[in-house]
């Protein structure tokens, strides 16, 4: 089939996300049409992304005209580091975990993918608080230098967003409309039709509108307008993860604006704080199996010390779908699979399945009928939402045993077959890359090995010996020592030169 004409069923950040991707890498004779109705203003509503959404706003050559700068002063989103998670190992404690730097150094032996650089803090018990990014998140710096009020942005820095979503879908809707190609029908759909192959051919509005295209995108969230309905497509749950339930809310806060999420332990969930130059947009995620919505109120009201007035209510089903990719149509985020929101994994895997599909098999001329294709590809988006799946499990393995939600929550017989599999492997050898991924090469829907070790590290979970004795069979311990201290002696020196969060919002 000849794609002509592309159509997205959807808004919001994911859908206005998708179409920017499709805009900049199809070809100018490709119309994209983008049908949702008009958003609710939601004040503070936030949401926090990884670098994969930072690629977007800074594409190079990009014909929608993103633009960093433009970005931050529209919508009132702010940079974020990384996460800093609270009272997960034990009450009381925390860490940080930036968003991924590769520090290791040039004795990379046994292979380039080796973190020498985080197993030795494994194996001397060093404080991954005193990191260079670390630091920059404790002391609310940004990764800019101040020279003579011209500010330096490193364009090698790990970055990501913290986001009002509300404004940064309106933001992506404005750019994306403004393009010849792209086209907004405010409206909503409400069936489609299929020829005798299967396919797609048309959808039909609430208004009463007829829209046809060649490849259908569902953005529908929850809703899975379409993914779930062009043919049989099971769900599978991830019933390992016990969270279930969320409510949100936001309030302003005096404080300085922060560089990072803070991911807050709760007696039965934790909470999320994820500031916006405005506000603090806010939720608390827990187990309605220990705990229901007026308790989970209470409960946030008196950690916080204030009035808090929720905004939503959320149920939800942790798991995906079987195929992301049936017959005409393609799924992402919500539509696709939820988890829960730790570690930003929604906006993520979006956008990691649209770039993936472009990337790698969309063309002029799709050969839906080619079953092996979508079977390929589905097998990989499956891959990459249980490797997900499994990172939020390993954030459950905790000593925490004070409630009967933190007893049961990380328990051997909740992790998969294959994170079981994997912490038996590391009983006996640090973690590789291979050990996500079936193909090595083919690393596309990773994590990262970084973030793996990072919440390793700040939950203790591995043997510091077995990590010393592994640097030192492969005759690297030294040198990775000597990486570490020439590192750590020039972040006092630096860390004062760069900017304070405050002030360079205010220079906007």
């Amino acid at each position: 089939m000849n794609i002509k004409n592309i159509v997205i069923v959807g808004g919001g950040t994911a859908g206005w996300a998708t179409a920017h991707h499709f805009i900049n890498k199809t070809s100018t004779d490709t119309k994209i049409t983008v049908v949702a109705t008009k958003e609710i203003p939601i004040i503070g509503v936030g949401e926090s992304t990884t670098g994969r959404f930072n690629n977007l706003i800074n594409l190079k050559n990009n014909i929608t005209g993103l633009n960093e700068e433009e970005f931050l002063k529209e919508t009132s989103s702010t940079f974020k580091l990384g996460i800093k998670h609270t009272d997960w190992y034990k009450k009381g404690e925390s860490f940080y975990s930036p968003i991924g730097d590769n520090y290791s150094n040039d004795y990379m032996y046994p292979h380039e993918d080796y973190d020498n650089y985080r197993i030795y803090h494994i194996a001397d018990k060093k404080d991954y608080s005193q990191t260079f990014q670390s630091r920059l998140m404790a002391e609310n710096r940004l990764h800019f230098m101040d020279n003579n009020n011209a500010y330096s942005h490193p364009t090698h820095f790990p970055l990501a967003y913290h986001l009002d979503t509300y404004k940064v879908g309106q933001y992506l809707k404005r750019k994306a409309t403004a393009v010849s190609k792209c086209k907004y029908i405010d409206d909503q759909v409400v069936d489609f039709k299929q020829n005798n192959m299967g396919l797609v051919t048309s959808l039909k509005t609430k208004k009463g509108k007829t829209i046809k295209g060649d490849l259908f995108i569902d953005c529908s969230g929850f809703a899975k307008v379409l993914i779930d309905k062009v043919e049989k497509n099971d769900f599978i749950p991830y019933n390992s993860l016990l969270v279930n339930s969320a409510l949100n809310f936001n309030y302003v806060s005096d404080e300085p604006i922060r560089n990072y999420t803070h991911a807050w332990a709760q007696k039965y969930g934790w909470l999320w704080e994820i500031p916006t130059q405005e506000r603090l947009g806010c939720g608390y995620v827990f187990s309605d199996h220990f705990i229901d919505f007026d308790k989970a109120h209470d409960e946030i009201s008196k950690v916080l010390k204030r009035k808090i007035d929720v905004q939503r209510q959320i149920k939800f089903k942790t798991g995906r779908l079987q195929k992301a990719w049936c017959k005409n149509v393609l799924s992402t985020g919500l539509s696709t699979a939820f988890i829960e929101p730790l570690e930003a994994t929604s906006i993520h895997a979006t956008i990691m399945q649209i770039t993936h599909f472009i990337e790698n098999y969309f063309k002029k001329d799709m050969p839906f009928e080619c079953e092996y294709l979508q079977e390929q590809y589905n097998s990989e988006m499956g891959q990459m939402w249980d490797n997900i799946r499994d990172f939020i499990m390993f954030h459950y393995i905790t000593p925490r045993k004070d409630t009967e939600f933190w007893k049961e929550s990380g328990r051997p017989h909740r992790w998969s077959k294959r994170l079981t599999k994997q912490m038996s492997i590391w009983k006996y050898r640090m973690p590789r890359t291979v050990d996500y991924i079936n193909d090595k090469g083919n690393n596309f829907y990773n994590i990262g090995n970084t973030l793996w070790y990072q919440i390793a590290i700040g939950m203790n979970l591995f043997d510091s010996k077995m990590a010393k004795k592994e640097l030192k069979d492969y005759g690297i311990y030294d040198a990775t020592k000597q990486h570490y201290q020439k590192l750590s002696a020039g972040i006092n020196e630096y860390i004062p030169k760069f900017i304070k969060t405050n002030e360079y919002y205010k220079s906007l």
